[in-house]
């Protein structure tokens, strides 16, 4: 009896488990019956938008709007998308549904050549684009839309995008390569939607390219012509088979900006059918597209541990130095080199942002891009800005033409409209303003014929003055003088003054960047003049881009003359990672130096994270109380304290540590007065941890007067730049006084309102955010400690 009873339940149990497991069964096939209804739903929509479904051998409609993988509609398969960031791809709306954003160095789709289905006989390809930049165009190559090509074998076939937004067209037929190209101006255009199709047409013999539904190209191919597929090769969107490498890890050839609707097709349309295509895609946007959105969006990099927030970096990719800062009608500017293809120097082009105050940033599109039809058709490197006689900005610029030589000449831009107060939009003159001249003699040789770079303007009463920077053969750098009276006639003068590198070696060969300005002092009135440069080095050196010198003096424009007071260089910040300064006089009459603070993280590191370098923060320079040259952040900096953390006066070492005990941060601002008499060396050790595996160290040491960064133990990747830096400072008083910004990466230290020390780091350790004051053969006597949490002024990248 309990063995029947026994079977009993085991059979109710085994029949209440199969009506579940049924009803599960079910659920989920509803559930996917539903999914797949709405795909099917989605892709009918999406089709519509395509010459063919039923002739199709791959198609990318991009609709998934989120993820890592994108559906193969002809084949009913997931493609992986590559993508270097942690983060998702971003994904935009489309022409149709959504549309993928290719970043222009790390994103393509890869289909394995075994999974590739190869056209035999006609065939076409189909896309919607929007490009927001255009690449240099590395060897010869354009930026891929679509390709399975191997040139060199002469198999396969490629559409893409060549330097300023020509459309081409090579395949490979009976093994012979043919390309076609669009003709002058069928261009595709920047941030806005185009419709390509290229085909080739086996029974008309010919290879055709179509642009928002009109032939705009084709060429007659052989009769009897055979596609030769590369059918060893994988099939890539946005990337190039063969792509070519600008390092170990770079590559480029890519496709920047979105991609909606990539088909390839097993057959040729008729002109018709293609217009017809287009017009069907216009009417149902009433005739007028959607604006695409191209933009750099900041949020991709949420939560990456080393990325700056309170200082300035590019909304994506690589910078380098800022420049060209100016202040217009309540606003500042701010230009900075910018490659929106990838963190990685390349086709340069000068992003733009504005403040109301030097501290909180918005991003402005690009200003100026190698632009076809000017000076700059292949680089727009540094410069600086002004105002004409209306009192307009007006930017001048290295222009970089390879077809001219030397390749390097002044250009020069005006605002399209002057009444916006946000500047977005520029106009590149055609032709360079200056040019520099062969066989320049100067008293200590020739100036090198082709280092003609970096132009700063200036104007003084009614005249404008324009510093180059070059340098003089086997003497050192120098910076020449023109002279114009109305921007656009220039006048070579002299040199404004040259190097010597045999004596100063650190100067180097050639000088970049050079400005000078006027600093005062408030309190007498005084005025001075500062002459700054960075050096460039023809060979490789160990001190390439990580010094800044300057001299004081006097300027006579009539004479054209600037006197040093002395003639050894003075270096402007003693960390080596400070580069690229540029001086400006603000809205408040103020001398303002701008800068770049280098990274130096490795190849691969750029690469993964997205992102190369940033600014320091804005600095006043003024002359100080001993008539030499005075630095401090800007007073703005103070909008960004939230919350004062510690704040106290006469205390001992340990006293001071038992409150330092509680900061664990990475973005603090720190203001400390230690009485550094009686001891060997004092300071501050920052970005511990509780076992000091890593930290990083400002000290003072008052026998050798001097103050240091010490990044021994900064970081424990051993890819990171390790060492002690530093210089003289003379503290008369025995009262160290630093002021300290750590911000991620980024730490910064004035030190008495004299010296500076500018380093990035980059702690390994999730606790190394610690705080400590220390001292050597004695203890520091703590004046003052003060210690503030900081804002996130750059909209976007909130933690």
């Amino acid at each position: 009896m309990k063995m029947k009873r026994l079977i009993w339940i085991g059979l109710l149990v085994f029949v209440l488990c199969l009506i579940t497991i049924t009803g599960i069964f079910i659920e989920k096939q509803e559930k996917s019956r539903i999914e797949t209804t709405n795909t099917t739903q989605q892709n009918n929509r999406t089709l519509d938008l395509a010459l063919s479904g039923n002739d199709s051998l791959h198609q990318w409609g991009f609709d998934e709007g989120a993820g890592k993988v994108t559906r193969d509609r002809a084949q009913s398969k997931l493609s992986a998308i590559h993508y270097a960031l942690k983060s998702n791809p971003e994904w935009k709306n489309g022409i149709s549904g959504k549309a993928l954003l290719f970043d222009g160095y790390s994103n393509w789709l890869e289909i394995a050549s075994e999974e590739v289905n190869k056209p035999a006989e006609s065939f076409s390809v189909e896309a919607w684009v929007a490009p927001r930049a255009y690449e240099w165009g590395d060897n010869g190559q354009p930026s891929v839309i679509i390709n399975q090509h191997d040139k060199e074998k002469k198999q396969g076939f490629i559409v893409g995008m060549g330097r300023h937004g020509y459309i081409t067209f090579h395949l490979a037929l009976n093994g012979e390569w043919h390309e076609i190209w669009s003709p002058e101006g069928k261009i595709l255009p920047k941030d806005k939607w185009s419709y390509v199709v290229a085909q080739f047409e086996k029974e008309a013999n010919k290879i055709s390219l179509y642009l928002n539904g009109e032939l705009i190209q084709e060429k007659e191919v052989p009769n009897n012509s055979e596609f030769t597929p590369a059918a060893h090769l994988p099939l890539l969107v946005g990337k190039h088979n063969q792509a070519a490498a600008v390092s170990d890890v770079f590559q480029v050839n890519m496709f920047n900006g979105l991609m909606d609707n990539v088909s390839l097709y097993s057959k040729a349309f008729s002109y018709e059918a293609i217009k017809q295509q287009y017009e069907e895609v216009i009417n149902k946007w009433n005739n007028k597209l959607p604006i695409p959105d191209t933009s750099f969006d900041r949020t991709v990099y949420k939560g990456d541990r080393y990325r700056p927030n309170y200082h300035f970096t590019a909304p994506q990719h690589w910078m380098n130095e800022p420049h060209a800062p100016i202040y217009y009608n309540g606003k500042y500017h701010l230009f900075y080199q910018f490659n929106p293809a990838g963190p990685f120097w390349h086709q340069i082009h000068w992003g733009h942002a504005v403040s109301n105050d030097m501290i909180h940033w918005e991003d402005s599109p690009i200003a100026l891009s190698p632009t076809e039809g000017t000076a700059a058709r292949d680089g727009v490197w540094s410069g600086s800005a002004t105002y004409d006689e209306n009192g307009v900005p007006v930017l001048f610029y290295t222009a970089g033409h390879d077809e001219m030589k030397p390749n390097q000449m002044t250009g020069m831009a005006r605002p399209a409209d002057s009444k916006d107060i946000n500047l977005k939009h520029w106009n590149m003159n055609p032709n360079p303003v200056t040019i520099q001249e062969e066989n320049i003699d100067t008293p200590m040789g020739k100036v090198m014929f082709g280092q003609f770079r970096d132009p700063y303007v200036w104007r003084d009463g009614e005249k404008w003055f324009q510093l180059v920077g070059s340098g003089v053969e086997k003497s050192g750098g120098t910076a020449l003088l023109y002279s114009s009276e109305d921007l656009e006639q220039w006048k070579y003068e002299k040199p404004l003054m040259i190097g010597d590198k045999v004596k100063y070696p650190r100067t180097g060969d050639v000088w970049e960047l050079p400005f000078l300005v006027p600093i005062k002092n408030k309190e007498t009135g005084e005025q001075k003049f500062v002459f700054m440069i960075s050096p460039y080095f023809m060979s490789p050196s160990p001190d390439a881009a990580r010094f800044t010198f300057y001299w004081i003096g006097t300027w006579d424009p009539e004479r054209l003359e600037f006197i040093p007071e002395h003639e050894d260089p003075k270096m402007f910040d003693y960390g080596e990672h400070f580069t690229g300064a540029q001086g400006f006089i603000d809205g408040n009459g103020r001398t303002i130096v701008t800068s770049i603070l280098q990274d130096r993280r490795s190849e691969s590191e750029k690469y993964h994270s997205g992102w190369a370098h940033g600014a320091g923060l804005p600095l006043e320079i003024y002359l100080n109380h001993k008539l030499d040259l005075g630095i401090r952040p800007i007073e703005e900096v103070q909008s960004l304290r939230r919350e004062e953390l510690i704040s106290v006066e006469n205390v001992s070492m340990e006293e001071a540590n038992k409150q330092l005990e509680k900061i664990q941060s990475d973005q603090i601002e720190i203001e400390l007065e230690l009485d550094v008499s009686n001891l060997k060396e004092a300071g501050l050790k920052l970005l511990k941890d509780t076992n000091s595996q890593e930290e990083t160290i400002i000290f003072y040491n008052t026998e050798r007067k001097t103050i240091h960064i010490d990044r021994s133990r900064s970081s424990k990747n051993p890819d990171i730049e390790k060492g002690i830096q530093g210089g003289e400072l003379n503290v008369e008083d025995h009262i160290l006084r630093i002021r300290l910004f750590i911000d991620k990466s980024v730490v910064e230290a004035y030190v008495n309102n004299e010296k500076s020390i500018s380093s990035r780091v980059f702690p390994t350790l999730d606790q190394a955010k610690g705080l400590e004051v220390y001292g050597i053969d004695g203890e520091p006597f703590v004046r003052l400690m003060r210690v503030w949490s900081l804002g996130i002024p750059i909209k976007g990248e909130e933690d």
